[in-house]
């Protein structure tokens, strides 16, 4: 299956779009923002991307990963496998190890498991790349998206080839950097962002893929007895001339990530700590 890299390891960030919560019937978007508007937007939500990683505290959580295939047609999806992993961010990078396939613990035999998808780089790489490609004029304004009570900025962007640090590849038989489209939901008020998509286009034939959408949806997370806006939910498609291809990502269960120690015994009895 082909998976997606970046300037650092980014295996298929795919994610199909997500509803965020609706307002009322009767509530009204804010009227279009000028262009100085768009311009004060842009920077504030920019500032917030470009920091966004470094603000992350050191955490552990758990990736639920439900995965799905279609066949050609995606009328009729079949559930298959649902794995369940430790992911470990520590230091800007993350790690992910698989605990269970379907509920049950990966023992040190070796299992058998259906892996049509991976995804990795949800923790800000996608929110990076994409803002560290363009200048403020490579954004569009796109509309108000309704949230909660509120509204959210939205903001289209493409990134050329020439600019794009996203590659596609298909095993060891082929790889190409690919251009991609996509968009970004923001509070007006902080820059906040708390949706972002992406899109890869111009795909080359030879890597047998048709399309692929990401979105990663955001929201609200304690830890350490701060909050912190991190991935919550997401959905991988991927469209290949033969299949249809999703995983329904979950992350729960937050909490500080703390050096760990453990104490293994010796031969001869003594302990030693590691």
């Amino acid at each position: 299956m082909p998976t997606l890299t970046g300037r650092q390891l980014i295996t298929v960030t795919i994610i199909a779009l997500l509803s965020l919560p609706a307002t009322s019937e009767e509530s009204q978007p804010p009227a279009e923002p000028s262009p100085a508007q768009q311009k004060s937007l842009l920077s504030s939500i920019r500032q917030y991307a470009e920091q966004y990683v470094d603000n992350l505290p050191n955490f552990i959580c758990e990736q639920v990963t439900r995965q799905f295939e279609a066949g050609k047609k995606p009328k009729h999806w079949r559930q298959g496998d649902t794995l369940t992993a430790r992911l470990v961010y520590n230091g800007g990078r993350e790690e992910r190890t698989l605990e269970y396939v379907n509920n049950r613990p990966v023992g040190s035999r070796a299992q058998i498991w259906h892996r049509p998808l991976i995804t990795e780089g949800e923790f800000g790489m996608l929110m990076e790349r994409v803002f560290n490609s363009l200048p403020d004029t490579g954004f569009s304004w796109s509309g108000w998206q309704p949230s909660g009570n509120g509204w959210l900025a939205a903001f289209d962007y493409e990134v050329d080839k020439q600019h794009s640090t996203l590659s596609l590849t298909l095993g060891d038989l082929a790889k190409a950097v690919v251009p991609y489209r996509g968009s970004i939901y923001a509070d007006p008020a902080t820059g906040a962002i708390w949706r972002i998509t992406s899109n890869p286009t111009d795909i080359p034939a030879e890597l047998r893929t048709k399309s692929i959408s990401t979105v990663i949806d955001y929201a609200p997370v304690t830890i350490g007895g701060r909050s912190y806006v991190l991935p919550s939910q997401a959905t991988v498609t991927l469209v290949t001339p033969s299949n249809n291809i999703r995983n329904d990502i979950e992350f729960t269960g937050f909490r500080k990530f703390e050096t760990e120690s453990r104490i293994t015994y010796s031969p001869d009895g003594t302990s030693s700590p590691k």
